[in-house]
């Protein structure tokens, strides 16, 4: 039996069940692609973030960087106020320019590359760069 969600005259019309697009749990069927890629970049970047810090404070004959705990929280302080900059000030117009599908699929590669190159951080010179205040 079909049921219609338009209202008065037409709309959508669909066959009886739950929310409907013909996929399960009413996702269509070329949402899953999209789903599965956010659903596996979210538990990367998990991983990642819950394991970056042990890779900073680990020993560097084990691979890690062999930062204090200071160093470290000065790096996250930093990380979270580039975040909120970027969140609050350069998303917007890029948003404005992009449809998301193309801004997620830019920035699912960029995230790629970047996971990719950390590890060749480890042998670079630990001396800090000097900043200019």
């Amino acid at each position: 039996r079909a049921r219609c969600c338009g209202g008065a005259g037409g709309g959508c019309c669909r066959g009886g069940g739950g929310g409907g697009g013909g996929g399960y749990g009413g996702l269509p069927a070329s949402a899953w692609a999209p789903v599965l890629v956010y659903c596996a970049l979210s538990g990367a970047t998990i991983f990642f973030d819950e394991l970056y810090p042990l890779w900073l404070v680990a020993p560097r004959d084990e691979g890690g960087l062999a930062m204090h705990s200071g160093d470290i929280g000065a790096i996250m302080a930093c990380s979270g106020a580039a975040l909120v900059t970027f969140q609050f000030l350069l998303y917007p117009p890029l948003a404005a320019r992009c449809a998301p599908s193309v801004m997620f699929a830019r920035c699912a590669v960029l995230y790629a590359v970047i996971a990719a190159a950390t590890p060749f951080l480890a042998p670079l010179d630990p001396r800090p760069l000097p900043l200019p205040l």
